[in-house]
């Protein structure tokens, strides 16, 4: 039997992730004449055997379930067959983590100078948690709101300026708040009620990139360059502008870089 000193030296593990493995139920100390927990080198055995199923990226309480369940070959086999689709899963998930980041970082680097490029763009699916500010709309898609939230790594928050808002009477647009993702991923909403999911096809579009406040987002003045823009070049605008806010000033006072895909013919 060994002492928590030498069982920590043995296994590499520091007291403090001893007792924190004990209260978890993986280790199981006993106690010698003087009271002191003392272990065994079954209990080191143990340690690295759940320390192997960390590594296949199984949680504290998953790991330790199955050291107690015993299981066969043929168990676990299985055990390790649902984790690798569940790493794969949050590989696919790390991907686009890393694509935004990479994306965040190009607008940083960019300096938020307003440019335009046109392209092809995917088409979104998205679900709406408004109807211009009216937010009444998001009782009933509550669940396809939460879905959309859940899959952040691939969705976005959005928002839809609808082509006839433009050219509506006043001095600001009235956009619409929506949770988004490309069509190409709607293999994802096995669980979504479609009918509350919307199609925005956007094909040849202009990406209008600029840096404006969360006021001056809204005002029409500030599309004039995208409007100058299009009539400059012979493109008309085709239907509804998707529009992603960045969120790089974090508290909102500040400017931010927005991206705007406008369909155009």
């Amino acid at each position: 039997m060994y002492r928590i000193k030498e069982f920590a030296a043995m296994t590499g593990l520091p007291p403090s992730k001893i007792r924190f493995y004990e209260k978890h139920g993986l280790l199981s100390a006993l106690r010698d004449d003087n009271g002191y927990r003392v272990f065994s080198p079954e209990d080191a055995f143990r340690s690295n055997a759940f320390r192997v199923l960390l590594q296949y990226g199984f949680t504290v309480e998953r790991a330790v379930a199955m050291l107690d369940a015993r299981q066969g070959t043929e168990e676990f086999r299985r055990s390790l067959e649902d984790q690798r689709e569940a790493l794969l899963h949050e590989a696919d998930l790390l991907r686009y983590r890393l694509a935004k980041i990479g994306g965040a970082l190009e607008l940083i680097d960019g300096g938020g100078r307003s440019d335009f490029t046109l392209m092809d763009a995917p088409d979104q699916l998205y679900v709406r948690a408004s109807a211009g500010l009216d937010f009444g709309v998001a009782v009933d898609r509550e669940r396809e709101i939460a879905l959309f939230y859940d899959m952040l790594s691939v969705t976005s928050c959005a928002r839809i300026i609808d082509k006839d808002d433009f050219d509506a009477p006043g001095d600001s647009i009235d956009p619409s708040y929506i949770i988004a993702m490309p069509e190409s991923e709607g293999h994802r909403l096995k669980e979504a009620d479609l009918a509350h999911v919307e199609h925005l096809c956007l094909g040849k579009c202009v990406r209008f990139r600029r840096c404006v406040t969360r006021e001056e987002s809204v005002r029409k003045e500030t599309f004039s360059d995208l409007f100058d823009y299009l009539d400059d070049h012979g493109y008309e605008l085709r239907g509804n502008v998707i529009l992603f806010p960045s969120f790089l000033n974090l508290d909102g006072n500040g400017s931010d870089i927005e991206t705007l895909f406008v369909p155009v013919r």
